[in-house]
């Protein structure tokens, strides 16, 4: 997308840092066609539930750690792959200065009827959105091996409202159906 690929940003400096596109596509190749798991149980021979959940975990750190930086090996890294201006820190406004900017660039770009882009990969407490509702945060960290954090839906009605907007909705595991402005984060540092 031509925003992010203009000059100063994240992706530029990041290609600059890993050697450009073709280093980049050439380091996540050699990791991914390489055996990078050590001495795990890769035949599937368990006995127990546990043992299985043992060896994916320990297959997720070993692969963690011998992930080249350009594909953001390690917790939280940011990377051309993993990109976190819009959600990072979790439960909050993004702490990147551009990112309404980048999100604004993006969406336009997606298209002119396109309102909203819906996110993982950083957790965050609840789902939630930012940005002026335009960047929806849905990673919960539900998984043990996470956060543990309770499992949502973000609940997306296309021109399901009066005058054809949208209604968009969290639905959690205890029947609640809440409405998607309730969820909105908003800069701290702003006073009313």
């Amino acid at each position: 997308m031509a925003s992010h690929l203009s000059p100063g940003n994240s992706i530029n400096e990041g290609q600059k840092m890993y050697g450009g596109v073709t280093r980049l596509n050439q380091q996540a190749r050699d990791w991914i066609v390489t055996a990078h798991h050590g001495e795990n149980n890769n035949w599937g021979e368990y006995n127990t539930v546990e043992e299985v959940i043992s060896a994916a975990q320990n297959r997720a750190k070993v692969a963690s750690k011998t992930m080249p930086d350009c594909l953001g090996g390690g917790i939280g890294a940011s990377s051309p792959v993993w990109m976190r201006d819009y959600s990072k820190p979790n439960d909050a406004e993004p702490s990147e200065p551009l990112a309404k900017q980048k999100i604004r660039a993006a969406l336009a770009e997606a298209g002119s009827d396109v309102q909203r882009m819906v996110m993982g990969h950083t957790p965050q407490y609840k789902i939630n959105s930012a940005l002026d509702s335009m960047a929806w945060r849905i990673d919960v960290g539900a998984s043990q091996g996470v956060m543990g954090g309770t499992p949502e839906v973000l609940e997306i009605i296309h021109m399901g409202g009066d005058n054809d907007e949208d209604i968009v909705s969290v639905l959690t595991v205890d029947g609640k159906r809440v409405d998607g402005s309730d969820r909105a984060v908003f800069d701290s540092s702003i006073m009313f």
